[in-house]
């Protein structure tokens, strides 16, 4: 069984996703993000079939937006990242 890193941001600090490409996946997801949408990071993690990182994010309730049961994150490449650092 192969295990998968989480990295989760620091407490003071929030990290967030904004959305600029919400094309659709092979697959017909079960939910999806929607272009120009700025959602909330909570893990960065290593795909399990590429070099590329991937990410689960948060709507504004705090829920987790998971494109399938089985599939828990988004590529990267698919928001752009910025951060605040909280005082």
């Amino acid at each position: 069984m192969s295990m998968a890193n989480l990295i989760a941001p620091a407490s003071f600090v929030n990290v967030f996703a904004f959305c600029i490409d919400d094309s659709l996946p092979k697959f017909k997801p079960d939910n999806w993000i929607k272009k120009n949408k700025l959602y909330k990071l909570k893990y960065i993690t290593e795909s399990l079939n590429t070099s590329e990182m991937a990410v689960t994010i948060m709507d504004n309730n705090g829920n987790e937006i998971n494109p399938s049961e089985t599939i828990k994150a988004f590529k990267s490449e698919r928001f752009d990242f910025f951060q605040i650092i909280l005082n």
